[in-house]
């Protein structure tokens, strides 16, 4: 039986997943692990698949963003060490403890209290990353007085382990370096601190893939490697200067609903901003912004059809959206790609992005659970995942 029923989905190339892993791992020093950051379903193209190729193609640990998708993870049989980069509450943490899943801390009362809490619980104690804040201004500590009382309160929490440190950078993906090298120089100065201290340092991270692409001798124990993971770069300055080669994972693809040529002058979709002229053939596609493909779009984007580009017309439906097509021989059941490669031509989600007027990280976040997953791993589909239906489906049933 087929997977879904609407003909609409997000292709995933895994094999490129495997590619740009191996790129960072032969541009970073040989000694500097790999952390994959699979947060935000993995940045939309699925957290489980992607944070599992990464795994097997070199990659030694995992990043998430909350505690919830850690538990997704654990909950998919993925052992691996998992970091959680942001926030969680002190109520939380014996779900951590359960599950092996490493926090990130920088309040010494938040220690104090989860210690007490995983203590109370009888639970086994989990691994702690101190977070630092050099010119994020985000979370994190931002002296070295307050780094040291929060290692302190870590030293004495007996449930608690302390098994790194880090920091994020807020312009390394700019030309001008200024700003990045004057946060990794407080970086330093506050692993100084903590040396002159007589502390021994855990697992020390600081880069992401901007900040590894262009300062690889920053790598230290290990890189987040997010971005880049799923081909894309972060920023056009970078994609410009091309130093690590990625490849692209994600495509986004369709089939034509519905064909009509206009017999005469005809408006197309709410508020009729569009009108045909006779002769033009428009088609239907199921898919719309309650997929999380942007209503900005509507009369500026393109979609692919037979190796051409062909442009939306009229408004973005909630479901649906229509295209004019070049020359009559289109039918029901045409595959169509809105974002991705067909024959010579591509519409990268660098050019959508551009369009909607944002950045590329949040053009595949913004795909939803109406998408199903299609998994590709040596050029052939190898599974299916629906999150609207919560199924999963062998590669034999999928006719795409």
């Amino acid at each position: 039986m087929k997977p879904f029923c609407r003909d609409t989905w997000v292709e995933v190339d895994l094999d490129a997943i495997s590619a740009n892993v191996a790129s960072f791992r032969r541009h970073i020093p040989e000694t500097t692990g790999i952390m994959a950051v699979v947060k935000a379903d993995g940045y939309g193209h699925g957290a489980v698949h992607v944070g599992q190729e990464a795994l097997r193609s070199g990659a030694d640990s995992l990043a998430v963003a909350m505690l919830d998708e850690a538990v997704v993870l654990r909950e998919a049989g993925i052992t691996a060490p998992v970091l959680v980069l942001g926030y969680t509450p002190v109520d939380s943490v014996e779900t951590a403890s359960r599950l092996g899943i490493e926090l990130t801390a920088y309040h010494a009362d938040w220690i104090i209290q989860a210690n007490e809490r995983i203590e109370q619980a009888g639970a086994k104690p989990i691994g702690i990353h101190i977070k630092t804040d050099t010119g994020m201004g985000r979370l994190g500590v931002r002296t070295a007085e307050e780094l040291l009382h929060v290692v302190r309160a870590l030293e004495q929490s007996p449930f608690l382990d302390w098994t790194g440190i880090f920091t994020h950078f807020a312009c390394a993906d700019e030309e001008d370096t200024t700003h990045v090298r004057r946060q990794h120089q407080q970086f330093q100065e506050l692993l100084a601190a903590l040396r002159e201290a007589g502390k021994t340092l855990p697992r020390v991270h600081c880069c992401n893939t901007a900040a590894a692409i262009v300062f690889p001798e920053w790598g230290y124990d290990t890189i987040r490697l997010g971005i880049g993971l799923y081909g894309l770069y972060p920023s056009p300055f970078l994609k410009q200067r091309a130093q690590v080669k990625l490849v692209p994972a994600l495509s986004l693809k369709t089939r034509i609903s519905h064909v009509k040529t206009a017999a005469e002058a005809m408006t197309v979709s709410y508020g009729a901003t569009y009108t045909a002229k006779p002769g033009e053939t428009i088609a239907t596609l199921p898919i719309g912004y309650a997929d999380g493909f942007s209503r900005s779009l509507s009369n500026r984007g393109f979609v692919l059809h037979e190796g051409r580009r062909s442009p939306i017309v009229g408004r973005v439906c909630m479901d649906q959206i229509m295209v004019r097509l070049n020359g009559a021989s289109a039918k029901v059941g045409d595959e169509v790609v809105l974002y991705g490669r067909l024959g010579t031509e591509e519409i990268s989600l660098d050019e959508v992005a551009e369009l909607v007027g944002t950045i590329n990280y949040e053009i595949p976040c913004m795909l939803n659970y109406r998408l199903p997953r299609v998994y590709r791993k040596d050029g052939k589909v190898s599974e299916v995942f629906h999150p609207l239906t919560m199924t999963h489906a062998p590669a034999q049933s999928v006719n795409n």
